[in-house]
């Protein structure tokens, strides 16, 4: 007698669950397909994709890198576009006077940047570092680590560059005599050598090694396909931050690797200086950007009302120097920036100058005036204005890391006469502003040096990004050119690259995040031969 109740309570039931699971179905499929017809709606020109992804899995593509992607879509759309990529809304942007106003005039309407849910909440992260902090999260971390990166700080930490590269041609010595070498494994040994050393303390060489754990680690997290695991995360942000919680849990996975990795490097560093000051011992001159960050203070570090609440609200003090999780955090993403950058910039340098024996030629001969047999010296790496020139113009090429060369609006404006609302993202299409013939005139696909010898700088601003512009420009953009300078010096002195059977020309670019040949093959030819 009690069965028929039963039964309608739970047909009830069931009709309830089954009715909220269709409204949760409309819900969500209504939010992407009106996030997916947002530029339409605007009457934005630009790819639309498909719902949900937008464009995503083209941008995420290893083979067919989304960043060149983006230079087509520019010649077909305009210097102006819009498009979606999973549920972010994404101006793209190619004119030098509305990245100018974005980056700097109106810097404070667009201080953060494009992230991903797997990089963490850069509000409440702990760990959280220059690259992804925004705010007055950011600029207190930005205040305080400014002194890092000071000319006295890298004259410091010079010797310790210039003992990796003595290591790193020792190496080449024994390789050019068995024919070619791929220079982009190469330059990644020695730049991982040196932010080991200045990021992390590392005192014992691995470079070559099959002992050099950090190397497989950082190579493990950029290596290897992820689109997918990628388009899932940034089409449903909430798998992205469960992941990142795993990533953070698991001593097997790279990424949590390295962070232990680190935090144990800081902790001992940290411990040891505490005992030190126990015992009377005043710390020395800093080694590297463990006792530099550890060091670090700042009296300029903004304590306004408004910062003081910013940071009230999420449970945190304002401090003048940097917590033990924040010296851990700047030290991962130098470690994580500062071996692939570098590496890749390498890279294209060489390859320029191997296609182009003229310009090496140019270069060796200053080489041979400024310094001929003797050391490298911090102030005259200064004096090399002609290899500056080929950096510089091997990055206006190929602007390798273009990815960070976006921005998150924060408060709806306009710019240049397009209104940009609140939550949309802003990327600036780097490869078409820096090989624009209309601003570099004809021969803007040309590798020439010389065009930066007599080069006024204000007459390409906005148009020349390949380090950022404003105050988020990369913080260790000085460090990145001394050590390729001092390489390339000592490369130079005693080799020239010449092209080999396995020279690819030109080269085959691969990457999301960051745009790399796939290889770099070149021999080492000595000069007194």
């Amino acid at each position: 007698m009690f069965q028929r109740p039963i039964l309608d309570t739970m047909f009830e039931l069931f009709s309830k669950l089954f009715t909220l699971a269709v409204l949760g179905i409309i819900g969500v499929v209504t939010y992407y397909l009106w996030i997916w017809t947002y530029w339409m709606r605007r009457g934005v020109k630009g790819p639309r994709g498909k719902p949900f992804v937008g464009v995503l899995n083209v941008l995420l593509d290893h083979e067919k890198p989304g960043l060149l992607k983006l230079g087509e879509w520019t010649k077909e759309y305009g210097k102006v576009y819009g498009y979606t990529d999973g549920n972010q809304r994404t101006l793209v942007v190619s004119d030098p006077a509305m990245v100018h106003e974005i980056f700097v005039k109106q810097f404070d309407n667009f201080y953060g940047r494009k992230l991903n849910p797997i990089q963490g909440n850069p509000d409440q992260d702990e760990r959280v570092h220059l690259l992804s902090a925004q705010g007055f999260r950011w600029k207190r971390l930005r205040t305080i680590s400014s002194v890092s990166f000071s000319n006295g700080s890298l004259r410091n930490i010079m010797s310790t560059v210039e003992d990796s590269a003595l290591e790193f041609m020792k190496h080449m010595e024994e390789k050019s005599a068995n024919g070619e070498i791929d220079m982009l494994d190469a330059y990644q040994e020695y730049t991982m050598d040196v932010i080991a050393r200045v990021a992390i303390g590392q005192r014992d060489n691995k470079m070559f090694s099959d002992q050099n754990e950090l190397l497989k680690i950082v190579r493990q997290i950029f290596g290897g396909s992820r689109k997918y695991l990628m388009l899932i995360c940034q089409v449903f942000p909430v798998v992205g931050q469960a992941i990142r919680s795993l990533t953070f849990k698991y001593p097997k996975i790279a990424p949590f690797k390295l962070y232990l990795m680190i935090k144990k490097a800081v902790m001992e560093r940290k411990e040891q200086r505490d005992r030190e000051l126990e015992n009377g011992v005043e710390p020395g001159e800093p080694q590297d950007f463990i006792d530099m960050f550890l060091d670090a203070k700042s009296d300029d570090v903004d304590f306004s009302k408004e910062a003081r609440e910013d940071f009230s609200k999420r449970n945190m003090k304002i401090t003048k120097e940097l917590s033990a999780d924040e010296v851990v955090g700047q030290c991962f993403v130098f470690v994580i920036g500062g071996f692939d950058t570098t590496a890749l910039a390498l890279s294209y340098v060489t390859y320029l100058l191997t296609v182009n024996p003229e310009v090496q030629k140019n270069v060796q001969e200053e080489v041979d005036a400024e310094f001929g047999d003797s050391e490298i010296e911090f102030e005259k790496l200064g004096r090399l204005k002609y290899m500056d020139c080929v950096i510089k113009e091997a990055l206006r090429l190929y602007p390798l890391a273009s990815i960070s060369n976006s921005r998150k609006c924060m408060h709806t404006t306009t710019v240049n006469g397009v209104e940009i609302e609140a939550g949309v993202y802003v990327q600036m299409d780097t490869w078409t502003i820096q090989r624009d013939p209309t601003i570099w005139g004809d021969d803007a696909m040309d590798f020439k040096p010389e065009r930066w010898e007599s080069a006024n700088q204000s007459e390409y601003k906005g148009a020349y990004i390949p380090f950022g512009l404003g105050p988020r420009q990369c913080i260790g953009m000085r460090l990145a050119v001394m050590e390729q300078k001092v390489l390339l010096t000592h490369i130079l002195k005693k080799y020239s690259f010449e092209t080999g059977p396995s020279t690819s020309i030109p080269l085959k670019l691969v990457g999301s995040a960051t745009t790399s040949p796939e290889n770099v093959f070149v021999q080492l030819k000595p000069r007194n031969q």
